[in-house]
């Protein structure tokens, strides 16, 4: 009697958990590298010092850990990288890579390649029984990446 006492509350404690879903909210996040080029021509010093610093400040709010690389073709263009720059010591210390050098083959005075890492996440709607899932992937503890510091060190170095 008291084995099949034990057999019926196991049977029944088993059976309990394992059609059990995760009701909660959850997330899927995408960590995707982003590269964008782009080109000056100066006219005024001044209005491409603020464009350049803008971009700058930009990418910085974005990933703290993006890779700069700065091309300039002449003298002209060197004095508005770096007077644009000498307010930015944090920056370079904080990129992966931050690279500053003359091209003469350019065909503009300055050219910026950034390369950072962008999060997306999109919420997901709870499990369902005998529903079909629609998102796919989906777990409550990549919610806690938008939380993440450094962002690029969780994608793959294949990427």
């Amino acid at each position: 009697m008291k084995t099949l006492f034990v057999a019926v509350l196991s049977a029944l404690l088993l059976s309990g958990c394992a059609e059990r879903y995760f009701n909660g909210p959850g997330a899927e996040a995408l960590i995707y590298p982003e590269t964008h080029i782009y080109q000056f021509t100066v006219k005024s010093t001044q209005q491409t010092e603020e464009k350049l610093n803008m971009i700058f400040d930009t990418v910085d709010e974005i990933d703290s850990g993006a890779s700069y690389l700065v091309e300039y073709r002449s003298n002209k263009g060197k004095k508005v990288v770096y007077k644009s720059l000498k307010d930015k010591t944090a920056l370079r210390l904080r990129a992966d890579e931050f690279v500053v050098r003359q091209n003469n083959s350019l065909s503009n005075d300055i050219q910026l390649t950034i390369t950072y890492h962008a999060l997306v996440t999109h919420q997901c709607a709870p499990s369902e029984i005998e529903e079909v899932n629609v998102s796919r992937n989906c777990f409550s503890e990549v919610a806690r990446m938008k939380q993440v510091s450094h962002k690029e060190r969780i994608v793959e170095e294949g990427l």
